[in-house]
C-alpha cells in the first residue's frame, strides 16, 4: 500500500513540476548544493538549494 501512495506523490510532483515550466537547474545538476573544496559544499545560487529553475 506504501508504494502506491509514494507513486501518486511522486507523480503530483513532477505535474507541478510540469505545470510551472521547472527544469533542472544547469549549475548543481538538480543538487542544490555545489562543491567548492573537497569537504565543502555550498548552496547554489542559481536555484537557491532548490534544484529546479523557472524554464524561460
Amino acid at each position: 500500500m506504501s508504494q502506491a501512495v509514494s507513486t501518486t506523490e511522486k507523480n503530483e510532483v513532477q505535474s507541478v513540476a510540469n505545470a510551472l515550466n521547472l527544469k533542472t537547474c544547469s549549475k548543481c545538476g538538480g543538487n542544490g548544493y555545489m562543491k567548492s573544496s573537497p569537504n565543502c559544499y555550498h548552496t547554489c545560487l542559481t536555484c537557491l538549494g532548490k534544484g529546479l529553475i523557472s524554464e524561460q
